[in-house]
């Protein structure tokens, strides 16, 4: 009927992935407005704006850190078209994971390290591990490996830093995920979350109730994956794998979890 509107087709505001990746990449990860960086994107309709044609041209469209977009409207077609590239003195991407508590669980590679400050260790240094700051909250660490031989994402304190020319970044604008991969195979991906009680971790994390007792909730989970390319280092969603190996760890209470030499 002429007027309706077909809302099974109806298009979602939310771009598709392909979009949302190409959009990021071409403002290199961070907030295109001068001085500004922010790795946490949001995207902007803006040739036409949203409310007057719903579409995903990428053209159309820019990735903005949520504070600029709002501020959007004040722009002109031609001054989005010019930040549509990546700035010549782009400052470096970084951003900061919020999330800190006293007692978190770190689920690596699908093992589950807790009060185990030095999670993973490489050649005898860590690689993977907690501080505490001065209120004694956790605050995570990590060196990445690569056999690139080039620069790679570091993590220090849960403030992180990109480097190395990534394929893509996702860090959403909640700030509790990053991922970043780069295209000769290096992967990493951290998110932070909160379980109210056991039973709900249960439902993800069966093996992490083994813990018993001494699991304190609402309880903060650390999840990092990562994969080396080109080699045969893989700490995938449920599964550690090294050389031709595999293994499933539960580690608490102790000073040093996996050590890989």
């Amino acid at each position: 009927m002429t007027g309706m509107r077909d809302e099974e087709n109806e298009l979602s505001r939310t771009p598709p992935v392909a979009v949302r990746r190409e959009l990021r990449r071409e403002v290199g990860f961070g907030c295109p407005v001068s001085g500004c960086g922010n790795p946490y994107l949001e995207y902007h309709h803006f040739d036409p704006p949203w409310e007057k044609e719903h579409h995903h041209d990428l053209a159309r469209m820019i990735a903005l850190c949520a504070e600029h977009h709002a501020k959007a409207a004040a722009w002109t077609i031609d001054d989005c078209r010019a930040m549509k590239a990546i700035p010549v003195d782009r400052p470096d991407v970084r951003g900061r994971f919020e999330w800190m508590r006293e007692d978190v669980l770190a689920v690596i590679g699908g093992c589950f390290y807790y009060e185990t400050p030095n999670m993973v260790l490489f050649r005898g240094e860590p690689m993977i591990w907690f501080e505490r700051d001065e209120r004694r909250r956790l605050l995570l660490n990590f060196r990445v490996l690569t056999a690139s031989g080039q620069p790679r994402t570091r993590l220090d304190n849960n403030d992180w830093i990109i480097r190395g020319n990534p394929a893509d970044v996702e860090s959403p604008p909640n700030g509790s995920r990053l991922r970043v991969r780069y295209d000769n195979g290096d992967d990493l991906s951290i998110r932070f979350r909160e379980w109210e009680d056991a039973e709900v971790l249960g439902r993800e994390y069966p093996r992490a109730l083994g813990l018993g007792q001494s699991l304190q909730f609402p309880l903060l989970t650390a999840e990092i994956t990562f994969e080396v390319g080109g080699t045969n280092i893989r700490f995938g969603p449920t599964t550690t794998k090294l050389g031709g190996g595999t293994m499933n760890l539960v580690v608490a209470n102790c000073a040093n979890g996996l050590a890989i030499n």
